[in-house]
């Protein structure tokens, strides 16, 4: 059972801004991109968070920031109770031993020259006294069985695996390291629908197995509501709205959640009542963001106090359920209402 009171990962107002520099001799700050801009959020023992939103809202951003891959501008992340970016050297290593990553595309994050076992193996020889060297490849050979390959793949290179093959192994690197929490930077994005359930479902059996959290990327509601037990949804670095799966997706209360609900589709043996909703116009520029609220230049409900001030992301009805809108008591997320159809 999650451990509601201690937080295994506590993010507090995440920011992480790119600078944007002109001038070939005299550098001049003039800008910036504001990728992560005051993210907060916690991750609980056993539980999976849902990260969702359109590409370049600064997802995959937060999870490099997370582990350090790039640094952050300002705020905090707290892994058990420990400042992530306050890490000496030698705790920065540890840390990373309890919290690993599996990357989105499989045909980019193997390395196309070292055999399956070679790559299962890597992390032991950077964290050593995990797994002696005399039973690194037994363990290895049971690292793939657990992800559903076999023993005999351990001499193969990746360029004999599928997608979802490739993806699998990437998973078994990931728990070699015996980790609390992995995350999933978009780890179904780049496969075949069949495929993606396949590895989802691999995800979820692993987690009851092991015992891990998950920070699951994705820009695809559909996916996020089969594997999520809460979920923050992201936009223009920002989170606009953050709440249990089933709060979340059955009474939605940002427009924008809205919209990326009404794209979810719907089962065949379901009757869906709701609008699909288009989305108009560009994202803004994350160098450039609207003033007020990020979202009004393409909110069909916007009003005068969403384009002058930035709504709070803030409790709105139901305990748990965060939004970040001026008319979210207004508004009556009624985007997914299902009937069962009878054959």
């Amino acid at each position: 059972m999650t451990d509601v009171t201690e937080p295994l990962l506590r993010v507090d107002r995440l920011v992480k801004h790119y600078p944007i520099v002109s001038g070939a001799v005299r550098k001049k700050q003039v800008g910036a991109i504001r990728a992560v801009d005051g993210v907060s959020f916690e991750l609980h023992r056993g539980e999976t968070l849902g990260l969702v939103g359109e590409s370049g809202c600064g997802k995959s951003t937060l999870s490099q920031t997370l582990l350090r891959l790039v640094e952050p501008t300002a705020g905090h992340a707290f892994y058990r109770g420990q400042d992530i970016f306050a890490m000496s050297r030698e705790e920065l290593k540890a840390f990373r031993r309890k919290v690993q990553i599996v990357f989105q595309d499989p045909f980019e994050s193997l390395n196309p020259r070292m055999t399956i076992g070679q790559i299962i193996a890597e992390p032991w020889a950077i964290h050593r006294g995990i797994v002696p060297r005399s039973g690194q490849r037994n363990r290895a050979a049971e690292l793939l069985e657990l992800v559903g390959l076999k023993a005999k793949h351990l001499d193969r290179y990746p360029e004999q695996f599928s997608g979802g093959q490739r993806q699998r192994i990437g998973v078994a690197r990931a728990i070699a390291l015996n980790p609390e929490i992995i995350i999933c930077d978009e780890p179904v994005s780049a496969l075949d629908v069949s495929v993606q359930a396949q590895v989802v479902n691999l995800l979820q059996d692993l987690q009851k197995e092991l015992g891990l959290s998950y920070i699951f990327i994705a820009h695809d509601l559909g996916v996020v509501r089969h594997i999520a037990d809460r979920v923050a949804v992201m936009y223009l670095g920002k989170i606009v709205e953050y709440g249990n799966e089933s709060a979340l997706f059955e009474e939605p209360r940002h427009p924008y959640t809205e919209a990326l609900l009404s794209a979810v589709p719907v089962a065949r043996f379901e009757t869906a009542r709701r609008e699909r909703i288009l989305l108009t116009g560009e994202v803004p520029s994350p160098a450039n963001p609207p003033s007020g609220c990020r979202f009004h230049t393409r909110c069909r409900y916007a009003e005068d106090i969403c384009r002058q001030q930035e709504p709070e992301l803030s409790p709105r009805g139901v305990p748990g359920h965060d939004t970040a809108c001026h008319l979210a008591d207004k508004f009556e997320g009624t985007v997914l209402r299902y009937e069962d159809h009878q054959s």
